[in-house]
């Protein structure tokens, strides 16, 4: 049976013929218009699959919706047993069922991207539904949904740097490690709920707990405490701890050697913070696939078995102070219970840097996060360099630089052992002695596998059988030497002194947590009485409803706060700013970024538009470091190179940033962002001189950027 789609792309009918053709004896998909759910229910239906290359699922995280849509596709094609046919009762996905009905899609994908370079962006179907694919280390990233599909880009890119962030390139690991997919369900499905409500994570920037001078200080002596605890762990470096109090940031201290901390990984850190507290089976309980690993299959084909010791819990002192009213009425935060996971992060050395992650509720909102860099960051520049040479092998990448290639392995190969010299001894040191020694084995094998003779004679598509056996056995074994050596840390080693850090900073901010708690509820209102610095600014300032000024060199954000409980639509009698912000709801908020973010997309840096109540207003502009503004070049025929808007994902404005401005160093120019909401009655001059003057004088109330020098931001 055939179906039509639509497809974007640049080809449209080479793909659509291959599509076709891979469909002709396949099972209906997920788009058939005969299996379709109603209105209702589809408009919530989505999916994110990882398939690896034999097209087996890694890993699938869906909602009841999807659950039920593919289970009356198998029900259709009588996959499903005599017992099984019920849709209402079975919640549960068999893996295998997946695999059948996505391999022809996934199959076309890759005949695309293998044979014609030109793979998938998207696949949009009759009902509505979308499909949407990413590749990264070899794996293929499908989400699957009845939603735009420039969102689903967004919410299948941000669970590739959520990978990246947690396996790296052992992607595997998902399908064997309960304790990673569980923790990809969490951040994904934390994610999804600050992306809906929290400003910062829709714009994609860090928000700043505005606080006096006094309280900001004793924050930071507290976290510069922090890290001096932390300081004798072996093998660590401290490097960053922060307060967040409610998905805001109130300090980040970081030692004078650290390298700096970049807005993408504290926005994942506080993410990482909102899934601990996210209850289990919230979304996956009844969904998820459960595929049951034996210790068996837990070991790689090196025969090592998963380290689990690199995240987890471990329980503090029954002395540690707690704080707030949980200590008396014992409320559902974690108590004395101090989580631990190992999280790559991105430093300017290696885009996966390890780090070993601490971090804690101290009270009803108030968070502790310390962070220390592992040292094997030199380990992994090698091993992926590595990876990275032998995957351009692979593809057929090389344009001529086969010996570049060879010459850049062979030298990680040899370091990666030189480096690991400096592991302290012991069990760790052995085992990534061990992984390394296998890989110097696999290396050599290669290269007497005849790979320099066929990259001599030009290295043509057509890779030689035993030296496509050779590196894809290499690229297995670097990648289990690359888990063992950056991911198999012991967190329980530092136990002693992340419990007296903890018990120290919960000591010193006791005093200030229900201060706090409040604060983050109300950082910066338009409607708030108490607020009088915000009120007092705003009088200057008729008409204005709201606004999101984001400094996009630091990527921070100065808004007021939008409340659930202040949006509506009834007409207020008067225009006070609390009437004001109540008529503002958060969808229309929503909806104007989404739109602004659609015209940047096409290179428009400013625009201006209306509804039938309020005039909305968007302008990006650049400056120099002296703060004299700069014009950009054509930006039409650069667009289409552009990320996202965003920076969890990629820098968009950095990329943005390198296009406007060819030749010029992108750390030297400063881009800013202002979202303005006005009343509908305001004029367009009215609203250009109100941005021009509140971006020169926004400083007054969130006060200036470098105010706390122990604050990288």
């Amino acid at each position: 049976m055939t179906k039509t789609i639509w497809q974007r792309c640049t080809r449209p009918q080479e793909r659509l013929l291959a599509l076709i053709d891979c469909h002709r004896a396949a099972p209906p998909s997920l788009g058939h218009p005969l299996q379709t759910l109603g209105p209702a229910e589809s408009a919530k239906m989505l999916a994110v699959l990882i398939f690896d290359q034999l097209n087996d699922v890694v890993y699938l995280r869906c909602d009841h919706k999807f659950v039920r849509h593919v289970r009356s596709m198998a029900a259709a094609q009588r996959l499903l047993g005599e017992g099984e046919v019920d849709l209402d009762e079975v919640t549960q996905l068999d893996p295998n069922i997946v695999v059948q009905l996505f391999s022809p899609l996934v199959t076309s994908q890759r005949i695309m991207a293998t044979q014609f370079n030109n793979p998938y962006t998207s696949v949009s179907c009759q009902d509505g539904t979308n499909v949407v694919f990413k590749e990264y280390a070899g794996y293929l990233f499908v989400g699957v949904a009845h939603q735009e599909e420039t969102h689903l880009q967004r919410i299948v890119s941000v669970a590739i740097r959520m990978v990246q962030l947690i396996v790296g390139p052992c992607v595997t690991i998902l399908k064997k490690s309960e304790e990673k997919c569980s923790l990809l369900d969490n951040l994904l499905e934390a994610w999804q709920g600050l992306y809906a409500k929290e400003q910062s994570y829709l714009v994609e920037a860090v928000e700043r707990l505005i606080v006096n001078a006094e309280l900001s200080a004793a924050a930071v002596k507290s976290l510069a405490a922090v890290i001096d605890t932390m300081k004798p762990c072996k093998d660590l470096s401290p490097c960053h701890a922060m307060f967040f109090v409610r998905n805001k940031l109130l300090a980040l201290y970081s030692s004078r050697s650290a390298p700096e901390l970049n807005a993408s990984d504290l926005l994942f850190l506080n993410l990482l913070v909102t899934a601990s507290q996210v209850k289990d089976g919230d979304y996956t309980e009844d969904t998820a696939p459960k595929m049951v690993v034996t210790p068996e299959e837990k070991r790689e084909d090196d025969g090592i078995e998963l380290d689990s010791s690199d995240s987890g819990e471990f329980y503090s002192m029954p002395n540690t102070p707690l704080l707030g009213r949980n200590a008396s009425h014992g409320e559902e935060v974690s108590q004395g219970k101090i989580r631990s996971n190992v999280l790559l992060l991105r430093t300017d050395s290696c885009q996966l840097t390890p780090h070993l992650v601490h971090y804690e509720t101290l009270s009803d909102g108030l968070s502790l996060v310390i962070v220390s860099e592992v040292n094997r960051t030199q380990i992994s520049i090698q091993l992926l360099t590595l990876l990275s040479g032998l995957e351009e092998i692979l593809t057929g990448d090389i344009n001529g630089h086969g010996k570049l290639i060879l010459d850049a392995c062979e030298a990680a190969v040899k370091k990666s052992q030189d480096l690991a010299k400096r592991i302290p001894k012991g069990k760790t040191y052995e085992r990534v002695e061990k992984a390394l020694q296998q890989v110097q084995f696999r290396w050599d094998n290669l290269k007497r596998s005849g790979l320099e003779e066929w990259l001599k004679g030009g290295g043509d598509s057509n890779i030689p059988t035993r030296v496509d056996a050779s590196l894809t056995s290499l690229v297995d074994i670097a990648r289990s030497a690359w888990r063992i050596a950056c991911l198999g840390i012991n967190a329980s080693a530092t136990a002693s002194q992340v419990e007296s850090a903890v018990a120290m900073a919960s000591e010193h901010m006791a005093d200030y947590c229900h201060f706090l708690e409040v604060k983050a509820l109300r950082n910066m209102t338009l409607g708030c009485r108490s607020a009088l610095t915000i009120n007092k600014y705003l009088e200057d300032f008729p008409g204005l409803v709201h606004f999101l000024y984001i400094d996009r060199s630091t990527h921070q954000l100065t808004s007021p706060t939008l409340l659930p409980d202040e949006a509506g639509d009834a007409p207020q009698e008067s225009e006070s700013p609390a009437n004001r912000t109540r008529s503002l709801t958060v969808s229309r908020v929503w909806s104007m970024v989404e739109f602004a973010r659609s015209h940047l997309s096409k290179g428009h840096l400013s625009l201006m538009w209306k509804d039938t109540t309020f005039n909305y207003a968007y302008f990006l502009w650049f400056e120099d470091s002296s703060s004299n503004p700069l014009k950009p070049g054509e930006l039409d025929d650069a667009t289409d190179m552009l990320p996202l808007p965003g920076v969890l994902c990629e820098d968009f404005y950095r990329t943005l940033c390198t296009q406007a401005f060819p030749g010029m160093d992108p750390n030297r120019i400063h881009i800013y962002e202002l979202f303005c909401v006005h009343l509908g009655l305001a004029t367009s001059p009215c609203v250009l001189e109100h941005t021009r003057r509140l971006a020169a004088t926004i400083w007054e109330v969130a006060g200036p950027i470098d105010a706390n020098p122990a604050d990288l931001l």
